[in-house]
Parts: C-alpha cells; sequence; structure tokens
C-alpha cells in the first residue's frame, strides 16, 4: 500500500468524521469513524479498494458495518445495503510488536500522550509526507518509508527519582521518548505536535516538586529561597523546546552527576524566576540565565572533586606500594623459610652420621619432615588468604572510592602493577617447593627407604625418559660439524 493510498485513507476518515453526529476515535489498534448518517457511493467504492490494498499489503482489515445489516460485503455489496442506516468504518490495525501505525495526525497525537505506549514504541509510522526524525527510543517515519531503529544502551535517572510529583501523572518516567536525536523538518505538523507533547513532559523533569490539588497544580523550586509557580499549559509550549531540551540534556546526559546538577539547577531557577509567573511560560524569560549560572557552578563543583580526586589516587598509589612490598617480602619469607627448614634437614641428615641409635635418627627425620610439611603449607596458605582478601579490598575500593575511574585505567593502575608483584612470587613457588619435596622425601627416605624408593622410582623413571628424550631432541635439531678435508702432504726430497 503506498503512502498516497494510506494519505486518501485518512482524508477520507477525517471527511466522513466531519459529519453531523459522526463519532472519530483512532487508537494504537483501531481507527473508526461510527454514527456517520450517509455515505455516498463514491466513498464506499474507494473505501472497497483500500480495503484491498490494506489486505495486500497485509497492514489491516478495512470493514464497514450498518447499524442494522451488520458487516457490509465490500467486494460483493454496494452502498444501496446500508441506505438509511447509521454506518460505522472501523480499520482494525495489523503492525509488529514495538512499532505502530496512525491514517490521522489526531490519532498520532492523542498516541503521544500515553506514556506507556510512548515508553515501549520503537518504531511509528504517520500517514503523512514529512521529514522523518528520531529519539532516543523511537523513529518517526512517513508510510511505506524503511526504519531501522538504532538501540541504545545507555540509561538516565527517571526524572521521578528526583521530582517529588504529588500528581503521579506530569512527571514522566523516562526522558528517552523526548530526548531528540535527529530533528525534523520545523515546518512538519507531524514534527511539531511530537515537539509540543515533548515540551509538556520535558518540563515537569524540571522542578523539585510538583503539587497537585481538584483543580490546579503548582510547581515548587527549591534552593536558596523557594518558589511557588501555578501550572498554566492553556498556551502552546513548542517555542520552550530548544531552551527546555537544553536544560534537560544537561541535568540528565551524566547519571552520576545528575542528582547536583538537578539541584544546582534548581537553586538558580529559584532565584531567577519572577513574582507571580506562570509555569512554564516562566522559563523563556529565566532558564538560559539559570542554567549558565549552575554550569559555573557545577564547574566550581568538580574543582573541588578534582581535588579530593587527586587525593584518593595518591592515597591509591601509597596503598598499592604497601601492597607490591608486601608482595616482595612474602617471596623473601618464603625463600627464608626454605634455608631455615633446609638447616633442619640438614642437621636430621648430620644426626644419622652421628649415631648408630637407629630408632632416634628415624624420630628425627619423621620430626623433621613433618616440621617442612606444615612450613611450607602455612607459607603458602597465608600468603594465598592474604592474595584473596586483598583482592576482596581492591574490589571494595573500586566500588566505592574510585568508581569514578574507567575500567582501562584501573587496570593500569592497579590490576597490572599487582599482578606483576605476584607473579614473581607465584614463580618462586615452583622450585621452592620442588626444593621441599626432595628434602621430605629424602627425610622419609631414611626411615621408609623402600616405601619411598617404590614411589620414587616411577617418577625418577619419567624424569629419566624425559631426560633422554629432550637429549634425543636436541641432538636431533643441533647440525654436526662440518669437517674440513686437509690437503696432501707434499713430499719431501731426500
Amino acid at each position: 500500500m503506498t503512502l498516497d493510498e494510506i494519505v486518501e485513507l485518512g482524508v477520507l476518515f477525517q471527511r466522513m468524521a466531519a459529519s453531523e453526529g459522526a463519532v472519530f476515535t483512532e487508537t494504537t489498534s483501531v481507527c473508526r469513524v461510527d454514527q456517520i448518517s450517509k455515505i455516498t457511493a463514491a466513498d464506499f467504492k474507494r473505501i472497497s479498494e483500500l480495503a484491498s490494498a490494506l489486505a495486500q499489503a497485509k497492514r489491516g482489515k478495512l470493514a464497514v458495518f450498518g447499524s442494522i445489516s451488520g458487516e457490509v460485503d465490500l467486494e460483493r455489496g454496494d452502498v444501496s445495503s446500508i441506505e438509511g442506516e447509521a454506518v460505522a468504518v472501523r480499520l482494525t490495525k495489523n503492525v509488529e510488536a514495538e512499532a505502530a501505525y496512525f491514517v490521522t495526525r489526531g490519532g498520532f497525537e492523542a498516541a503521544l500522550s500515553d506514556e506507556e505506549f510512548m515508553r515501549g514504541t520503537h518504531k511509528i509510522w504517520i500517514a503523512e509526507d514529512f521529514l522523518p526524525f528520531s529519539t532516543r527510543s523511537c523513529v518517526y517515519s512517513p508510510w511505506g518509508s524503511a526504519v531501522k531503529h538504532k538501540r541504545f544502551e545507555d540509561t538516565f535517572d527517571s526524572p521521578r527519582r528526583l521530582v517529588r510529583d504529588q500528581s503521579y501523572l506530569s512527571a514522566p518516567t523516562d526522558i528517552r521518548p523526548w530526548y531528540l536525536m535527529i530533528p525534523g523538518d520545523e515546518n512538519s505538523g507531524v514534527f511539531a505536535a511530537w515537539k509540543e507533547a515533548a515540551v509538556r513532559n520535558l518540563i515537569f523533569c524540571l522542578p523539585t516538586e510538583i503539587r497537585a490539588s481538584d483543580e490546579t497544580r503548582q510547581v515548587v523550586l527549591k534552593g536558596a529561597r523557594s518558589v511557588f509557580a501555578d501550572v498554566d499549559l492553556s498556551k502552546s509550549q513548542s517555542q520552550l523546546f530548544d531552551v527546555v531540551t537544553d536544560a534537560v540534556r544537561w541535568v540528565y546526559d551524566q547519571r552520576r552527576d545528575t542528582e547536583t546538577k538537578f539541584h544546582l539547577l534548581n537553586n538558580h531557577l529559584a532565584l531567577y524566576w519572577p513574582e507571580k509567573a506562570k509555569w512554564p511560560m516562566g522559563l523563556a524569560d529565566v532558564l538560559d540565565h539559570a542554567l549558565a549560572s549552575a554550569r559555573e557552578a557545577f564547574a566550581f563543583h568538580l574543582q573541588d572533586d578534582s581535588k579530593e580526586a587527586i587525593k584518593s589516587l595518591g592515597d591509591l598509589r601509597k596503598a598499592l606500594q604497601e601492597e607490591v612490598t608486601r608482595s616482595q617480602s612474602a617471596t623473601r619469607d618464603l625463600l627464608s623459610a626454605l634455608w631455615r627448614d633446609a638447616a633442619i634437614a640438614g642437621a636430621a641428615f648430620a644426626l644419622r652420621s652421628a649415631t648408630t641409635n637407629s630408632s632416634a635418627v628415624n624420630i628425627a627425620s619423621l620430626g623433621a619432615a613433618a616440621l617442612l610439611f606444615a612450613s611450607l603449607l602455612t607459607t603458602v596458605l597465608s600468603n594465598w588468604r592474604f592474595d584473596v582478601l586483598a583482592k576482596q579490598v581492591r574490589g571494595q575500593w573500586r566500588e566505592r572510592l574510585y568508581a569514578f575511574m574507567s575500567e582501562k585505567q584501573w587496570v593500569e593502575l592497579v590490576t597490572q602493577p599487582v599482578s606483576r608483584a605476584r607473579w614473581v612470587y607465584r614463580v618462586s613457588i615452583v622450585p621452592v617447593f620442588a626444593v621441599y619435596v626432595v628434602l621430605i622425601g629424602a627425610l622419609l627416605w631414611v626411615v621408609y627407604p623402600a616405601e619411598v624408593m617404590a614411589v620414587a622410582g616411577p617418577i625418577l623413571a619419567v624424569l629419566s625418559d624425559a631426560w633422554r628424550s629432550i637429549g634425543d631432541l636436541w641432538d636431533r635439531f643441533t647440525p654436526a660439524p662440518i669437517l674440513t678435508s686437509s690437503p696432501p702432504s707434499t713430499p719431501t726430497p731426500s
């Protein structure tokens, strides 16, 4: 179905809706005109043709109903079958998920006030010829245009978290449907309707409080002084779109600073707000100045934050240096324990040579082996536990104190230096562990020679085979020396 055909259908609906007593309704799922007193033969024929085009495009079903006759067969029937009856024309829409289309601008404007619909819809077609435009959450295009919606992963603070809305209806829950990304044509009626709806939502993202009574609403701006302004939406607010959009973007773009910016802007709005000015039209005179002042105040706030950040980074470097020093100390302690335990094992071996009392030698050897095992286990486990606790503490630092740092900065400044320091310790564990195994095995061999050899024999055989294989590979890849042939000796004349 072409754009011209859907535009013609919209014009047809509007013309029938203009007849006396007719009732027009368009929602996201249906467009209908009820209580039509009379329908012409030309309109009936055109409705039949458009119904066929809609069915072929699989965009919905267009039907005509008589108040007495019921649904009319558009292919074989004619207008005479419903003459004298109240007529209803109904379009039942067929659209994909998260999409919608409207055949009249009035239906589109009505849908703009449905917050749940605007939050969940990502593609909207309208039966008008206009320049497409898009927001953070939705693309608006003429009927038949190819639509590709780019999804943004960023999220914004909900205005309802900051604005105390006693009406529960004024402040939007999400600003993305009203966050313009690609602007449309300023002369477009569709874009103008969207801008009007956007301003009506965005203006309630800025005040501290919205109070509601039976007939009136009032906004409250709080700062150095509190200001109360009555809400008056009787006039068009589209001329406020640019300045209100700038203010909302400045406040809500960076989620980390949203609350600070919100209160700074409220403070300056309260200072500049003229007496008896209505909301939101009073913003036209003061929002530019208030926003500029809030930006300056936020810049000073960032300077204070930067001082704190520099101090925090200094503390972080100091803590990291201490952690690197601890890793070095752990390596030195491991090597010192090895020397001490090697001396203990040597003393046990010396006792075997100095006495013939086998019972005393066995007890000394077993005690020394147990001591070496306990020393190794205690040293390794204590250092491992310290490493785990230090990693948990660094995780808490990351979340609570250094959230302002990017992941790349954190890895470069924290993770990599600590990993390098711990890498030295982890590498040194391997030879130290091997030495401990040899010492403990030798001490146990003194007491249980047969059992130890039964266990060590296969291990030594495997190591011997591995060493022999390495030697063979070395010989295979090492080129043989080239022997130069010596020239024959010259006979010496006698």
